[in-house]
């Protein structure tokens, strides 16, 4: 399991809480009655098939889409009990490295990564710029990174830009949405194994959206399957792999475990 971490009853409290959540598009069910928990320190993984509603779910708890039905919890309390203020608040509180990694193409890296701190705090440009620089360098990159433009970075080094921004407030709660989608097998192992060890430093608390079987091994503590509208799966990888469900099956069929991929782009 990622950093040597057992079930998911080691782990903390609820951090989120998902209780009987539908979600349609029309007459389209997406969701149906799902029941979702995260717990903090874990690194939960969802997956699922195209049209699953996987990244449906992410935007859902992150507050940018209104389930038909159903309850959501963060940190403890209904997030329909929040005030403006305190939603304000609430989203400092969590991270989003999004699938495109959504960088303003017209700013440096550093610049990037400092949007969030000058949206949600007063600190004066050199603060700020300080922060920023200590963010790119938490993520592995280069100090030179920080005044280059996102045109100029590998696919690798724009998703590492990304995260250093997800982490520009110092969240509690990641969310990642497709972290390792377009990178070359070495890239992604390189990003779920940064992913883990940030989680392991500075006590984190992971959602992650992904259709890579690999990113499973490396980096979830915990994977939920979605299909059918409903959870089909949910367990430890080593359990899900050996569920009965056809979907779970089918999305196992051709998983391999952890480095394999990495290993054989690495003798082409």
């Amino acid at each position: 399991m990622a950093g040597g971490v057992g079930v998911a009853a080691e782990f903390g409290e609820a951090v989120v809480e998902v209780r009987d959540l539908v979600t349609r598009f029309g007459a389209q069910r997406v969701h149906d009655r799902i029941d979702l928990t995260v717990r903090r320190g874990e690194i939960l993984a969802i997956v699922g098939g195209s049209g699953s509603g996987k990244s449906t779910l992410l935007r859902e708890i992150l507050l940018l889409l209104r389930p038909a039905s159903g309850t959501i919890r963060l940190f403890g309390r209904d997030v329909d009990e929040f005030s403006e203020a305190e939603l304000l608040a609430l989203r400092r509180r969590t991270g989003v490295l999004f699938q495109r990694d959504a960088l303003f193409s017209s700013m440096t890296v550093l610049a990037n990564v400092g949007v969030p701190l000058r949206e949600h705090t007063a600190l004066a440009d050199k603060v700020v710029d300080r922060i920023a620089a200590m963010k790119i360098a938490m993520v592995g990159l280069e100090p030179e990174a920080g005044a280059k433009l996102p045109s100029q970075l590998s696919g690798g080094m724009r998703k590492r830009a990304g995260l250093a921004r997800a982490l520009a407030l110092d969240p509690e709660l990641l969310f990642l949405d497709e972290p390792t989608s377009g990178l070359d097998p070495p890239s992604a192992r390189e990003l779920d194994e940064l992913v883990v060890g940030l989680r392991d430093s500075l006590g984190l608390t992971v959602v992650m959206v992904t259709h890579d079987p690999d990113s499973l091994w490396r980096a979830a503590d915990r994977v939920v399957m979605l299909g059918e509208g409903r959870l089909v799966g949910e367990g430890p990888v080593e359990e899900l792999q050996k569920s009965e469900h056809p979907l779970v099956r089918a999305f196992f069929a051709t998983t391999h475990r952890g480095d394999t991929a990495g290993a054989a782009w690495s003798q082409k």
